[in-house]
């Protein structure tokens, strides 16, 4: 993860961690350089599913809210 960040320019290898878990969503830079890092094969739609699917987990009510509020 230490690699990963230091490729990408991130501070920390935890800060990393969490954008890799969905814990943390990237800024547009980051996400780019993600995208541009893995020659495409990580998505920006991949890392807003996988951002979701995180919330969904650990912040289901908070998720339900803005899901009911966007209807």
């Amino acid at each position: 993860m230490a690699e990963a960040a230091l490729l990408l320019s991130i501070d920390s290898a935890r800060t990393y961690q969490r954008y890799e878990t969905g814990e943390n969503r990237p800024d547009a830079p980051i996400m780019e350089r993600i995208r541009v890092a893995t020659s495409g094969e990580v998505t920006l739609d991949a890392m807003h599913s996988l951002r979701l699917d995180w919330l969904k987990l650990n912040k289901c009510d908070a998720v339900g809210e803005l899901i009911e509020a966007a209807e």
